[in-house]
């Protein structure tokens, strides 16, 4: 057998279109959700909400491999990120109802690419992520068709094999536009009905105040066996990051790390400053280790938690991971404290 050659049998294979649909009908549904729900939520759209668009793309600029890409794509985040919504839809519409069938296959294929090179990147091993399954399952799809199966009939365009002929350019131009209209008509509703329950934005603890100034001086500094905090009598050498009273008002308060942060400090990076039970301070990353997603504080449970995909982790143990998908910790950053004016900052020294 020459490999340069493909076998009679596999020349002449087919897979029944009956076996794929399941994976058919279970991708479609689950795209036609997904897009609604990126609609409804309004923290998809709020900027200072852990799972929103926004925060997803400066988490997919500092690990995706298409950092210029979504460097110069992050101003049109919101834009972009409905116009995901709304792709999925109409993925998903084509799936179950198989209109443009193998446009909407590739369609799907397209986007779980684009997702496993930016929300899965940094999931090891891979395996672990879903995207690229997502990926390889819509391929499949756009490869069989979808065989004449379930699919719905519009005036004028007869299925394939029918006697009369057919203009099958017109037809994919007609199945096309009915799915186009539909994809807006359900996008649309959704987006309606988000403005008219009039959701509150997202509050999750810790909202992130202005960073503060650099601070110079020589503190006398003592550590703390249990925490990143560091207790000293005079103004810390460090990034000013948040106020001890605003932390203890809610327990949590987010920042940014400063762009002036020197090495290893995350420079950029969003970050989160929690109380602990003993009255001291520790501070972390907030990029959860699993997929990037932005933690938040869950201030009942007093633990660190991913909105994502549910990862959680112990403030007061260094961030060690009690549960999910979370393979590490999260980064632990260096603090001081200052009682005497309430300044919380990085140390840098």
């Amino acid at each position: 057998m020459a490999w340069g050659r493909m076998p009679p049998d596999l020349r002449n294979a087919s897979v029944p279109a009956l076996a794929l649909l399941p994976l058919r009908f279970f991708f479609g549904v689950t795209f036609i959700y997904a897009g609604i729900d990126k609609l409804l939520d309004p923290a998809f759209f709020d900027p200072e909400s852990a799972t929103s668009i926004q925060s997803q793309f400066q988490v997919f600029e500092r690990a995706s491999p298409l950092t210029p890409l979504v460097h110069a794509a992050e101003p049109y985040a919101v834009l972009l990120g409905g116009l995901i919504a709304l792709s999925e839809i109409a993925v998903g519409i084509g799936a179950v109802t198989g209109l443009a069938y193998r446009v909407a296959a590739i369609g799907g294929t397209a986007i779980s690419f684009l997702f496993f090179l930016t929300a899965s990147w940094t999931t090891h091993p891979y395996y672990f992520g879903n995207d690229l399954p997502y990926a390889f399952g819509w391929l499949t799809l756009a490869l069989a068709g979808h065989g004449d199966l379930f699919v719905l009939l519009l005036p004028g365009t007869p299925r394939h094999g029918a006697h009369e002929a057919t203009d099958r350019t017109r037809r994919g131009l007609i199945q096309v536009g009915v799915l186009a209209l539909a994809t807006l008509l359900l996008g649309g509703a959704a987006a309606l009905l988000r403005s008219v329950r009039n959701e509150p934005p997202s509050t999750d603890i810790g909202s992130s105040p202005t960073p503060g100034p650099t601070i110079s001086g020589s503190p006398d500094q003592s550590s703390s066996p249990t925490s990143t905090a560091t207790v000293v009598p005079s103004t810390p050498n460090g990034l000013v990051v948040a106020n001890v009273s605003d932390v203890q008002g809610a327990g949590a308060r987010r920042f940014t790390v400063p762009v002036a942060a020197p090495a290893p400090l995350p420079a950029g990076d969003p970050a989160i400053v929690v109380e602990l039970p003993d009255g001291t301070f520790a501070a972390f990353d907030a990029l959860c280790t699993h997929e990037g997603c932005r933690v938040s504080y869950n201030f009942r449970a007093k633990i660190l938690v991913c909105p994502c995909h549910g990862a959680e982790f112990d403030p007061t143990n260094h961030a060690r991971v009690l549960g999910g998908p979370a393979p590490e910790p999260l980064l632990e950053l260096p603090l001081v404290v200052d009682r005497r004016t309430g300044a919380i900052a990085l140390a840098v020294e």
